[in-house]
């Protein structure tokens, strides 16, 4: 997701000068920024080791790069994805960069000259909470895809919670929020979805911001079922609480939805775009081009014939949400500002319980408070009332 707001910079500052030379400019702008939406990108690798010291009691990590400096822990990518080591907050500052302590190696050895990416995800498995954890696979419109169930010390009878993570990550980014869950005694399945690895592909290869991936959420909600749910709760994470809301509101087993917990939610993809556009000086007019194209289907998506944008508001969901939703924003979030969290929480106040943070960027507010994310996410996720439909 931050690899995408760099390359719309890069877009935007290319085409400054078609803008220039009228509509053809512009077009070729909007179309270019309607496809990098839409598009998986290959994660780039901004940020270098510079230097290690300490010894084997206390490791320190020294970076350099895109992101070095984001607030708390996290975990560092390295070497292609093939090694991981969790960091702790910036602890020194100096001519090397930023120093953080090295927590934990989990794979791989960083050196001097190692290069990667800075993710809030923390960790690799769900295994690592210390519940008891398997890979299974389930069934979608496109394929099987596959997922972790992570099953309670002392389960609920028939709860379930569906883990759905955001644009441009992989489910283990989604892993930080099983233990509150676990501790209510919630049985989670951590999923993937189409275009992830081990799980099919999608139309043209490309996202459909929320509501082709709502089926693949709406597929694992109904495996759940199969498994003995009879309530479900989703969790999501930036694109991810997109999907989730649509599952939640439209999805063909929304009956079985009994609350949602968002975290930096895209509710709002219009305002979103124009938004990533405006920060880039790009003219309003250009971001609406490019949605204008994505809904008519002329920049393929990962939807037939075209996204329907404008179904992705506050607006929309708040006239169609009937369960319980808990929404971590944070007013520090440059990539997918809280307007949207803020004006669901306005339309929908007795449903929707918003918990405001200062600081923390997007999908990082666990990073930067995970006792706090925690705690209320479990106080949440037990205290959610059986849907009334359910009887």
């Amino acid at each position: 997701m931050e690899h995408w707001e760099r390359t719309v910079g890069r877009v935007v500052g290319l085409g400054a000068g078609l803008l220039a030379v009228g509509a053809v400019g512009a077009a070729a702008v909007g179309m270019r920024l309607a496809q990098l939406a839409v598009t998986p990108e290959e994660p780039e690798t901004p940020v270098r080791v510079t230097r290690l010291s300490g010894d084997d009691g206390r490791r320190i990590v020294w970076l350099r790069g895109t992101d070095a400096e984001l607030e708390g822990r996290c975990s560092y990518l390295f070497d292609s994805g093939r090694g991981h080591a969790r960091l702790g907050p910036v602890i020194d500052r100096g001519p090397d960069g930023l120093a953080r302590p090295l927590v934990q190696l989990d794979r791989g050895s960083p050196a001097v000259g190692s290069a990667g990416r800075l993710t809030g995800w923390w960790f690799t498995d769900p295994a690592e909470l210390g519940y008891r954890t398997e890979r299974i696979t389930y069934p979608t419109e496109l394929g099987d895809a596959e997922a972790w169930l992570v099953r309670p010390r002392f389960p609920r009878k028939k709860r379930w919670a569906v883990h759905v993570h955001g644009r441009g990550a992989l489910p283990e980014e989604a892993i930080r929020g099983v233990a509150p869950f676990a501790r209510a005694g919630i049985t989670s399945l951590v999923i993937s979805y189409r275009n992830d690895p081990g799980a099919p592909r999608g139309d043209h290869g490309r996202y459909g911001i929320g509501i082709a991936e709502a089926r693949d959420v709406d597929a694992a909600i109904a495996e759940a079922a199969r498994r003995g749910a009879e309530r479900v709760t989703l969790v999501g994470w930036s694109m991810g609480g997109t999907a989730c809301l649509v599952a939640a509101t439209r999805g063909a087993h929304r009956s079985l939805v009994d609350g949602l917990v968002l975290d930096s939610p895209g509710i709002d993809w219009t305002a979103l775009l124009r938004y990533h556009a405006a920060a880039r000086s790009a003219p309003r007019f250009v971001a609406d081009l490019g949605i204008g194209l994505l809904g008519r289907g002329i920049v393929r998506a990962g939807e037939p014939g075209g996204l329907a944008i404008a179904g992705l508001s506050a607006e929309a969901f708040a006239e169609k949400l009937e369960v319980p939703v808990l929404i971590h924003a944070s007013e520090g979030d440059t990539f997918v500002p809280c307007d949207g969290a803020r004006r669901l929480a306005e339309l929908r106040p007795e449903l929707v319980q918003l918990r405001l943070q200062p600081r923390g960027e997007h999908v990082r507010l666990w990073n930067v408070d995970p006792e706090s994310w925690e705690r209320v996410t479990e106080v949440f996720a037990r205290a959610l009332p059986r849907p009334p439909w359910r009887g």
